[in-house]
């Protein structure tokens, strides 16, 4: 049952489980363009989806109950009345002319948190996905990404369906391809979590001691122009858009210098994925998780040997 066929139900009885899947997202690149005056940092990224690492969503529609969303989760790193889902279906709630149906929501966890890959994002957006299927009035397209929005930076790219150029604080969207023949993403998670708020504090930190060092840990041209993302050419038409070889390795994430020297562990990822045959590799988001290109016939070897070190991996084709 996917997110865009909603089932009916009998009258007066609840309805059996619907099962949501929501992949997750990884950063090829990420530049730190500009920090607004409400603290809000803007940035320049690729957003890469992944099938897998991915969370499950079983929904249950509460026939002939008051509106409202019962979230449980089965990791236990959930609020259940302050969470994206919860978040999303209010918002959705705010924007729909419709009352929604009540729903029970179980979220099973395969998307390691505080890793930087986007887990309870591609939620909300499972969610939406769902209600906007099943009502009688579905939004707009424009209005239901201004719904995501309002619940979280990324959420409007997972509505999307591949990889995008991403700007300002997640709001401009630019579709993009990622042409790298015979290459695998392989991407390792370690156990470590990191808080994006926490890694944003730290960039700043770091920042105001660049500064009076008469440094900057972006380029003062290219971040006065808004384009400092080096991993995606300087174009005006996005269709266009590509990531090739060339900015693949080019790419850094600006987060990824304050991060690495709280959390060690990203630098020892690298240094291992490196050592296995990866020919490019970042920290993905906030991190803990980094992300490695790999030549596809080295990059089950490369997972295997990953694992044993004691990470959790994963292998997609580009």
């Amino acid at each position: 049952m996917s997110a865009r066929d909603p089932q009916p139900q009998a009258a007066g009885k609840e309805a059996s489980p619907l099962r949501l899947t929501a992949g997750c997202k990884v950063n090829l690149g990420l530049r730190i363009t500009r920090i607004r005056p409400d603290g809000y940092h803007e940035l320049d990224s690729l957003f890469q989806p992944l099938s897998e690492p991915n969370d499950l969503l079983e929904l249950t529609v509460m026939d002939e109950a008051a509106p409202g969303i019962a979230v449980s989760c089965d990791a236990g790193i959930l609020d259940p009345a302050d969470n994206t889902l919860t978040k999303a279906y209010a918002a959705y709630g705010q924007a729909s002319p419709l009352p929604l149906p009540a729903l029970r929501v179980r979220l099973h966890k395969g998307i390691p948190s505080g890793a930087g890959l986007g887990g309870g994002s591609s939620d909300a957006a499972a969610l939406l996905r769902w209600l906007d299927a099943a009502s009688p009035a579905p939004l707009a397209p424009e209005v239901l990404a201004r719904v995501a929005l309002r619940v979280g930076a990324d959420v409007p790219f997972f509505l999307q369906g591949g990889p995008c150029r991403v700007r300002g604080i997640g709001e401009i969207l630019e579709p993009a391809s990622v042409d790298l023949p015979g290459t695998s993403l392989l991407l390792v998670c370690p156990e470590e979590r990191i808080s994006t708020p926490w890694a944003y504090r730290a960039y700043d930190a770091l920042a105001k001691v660049r500064q009076a060092d008469d440094e900057g840990l972006t380029n003062a041209t290219m971040q006065a122009k808004g384009t400092a993302l080096s991993t995606m050419p300087d174009i005006s038409i996005a269709a266009t858009a590509c990531f090739r070889r060339c900015h693949a390795l080019a790419m850094r994430n600006d987060l990824e210098e304050a991060v690495a020297r709280e959390y060690p562990v990203i630098t020892a990822v690298r240094q291992a994925l490196t050592r296995y045959g990866a020919w490019a590799v970042v920290m993905s988001g906030s991190g803990s998780a980094v992300v490695g290109l790999i030549a596809s016939e080295e990059a089950e070897k490369a997972r295997a040997a990953l694992t044993g070190d004691g990470w959790r991996t994963y292998v997609q084709t580009l």
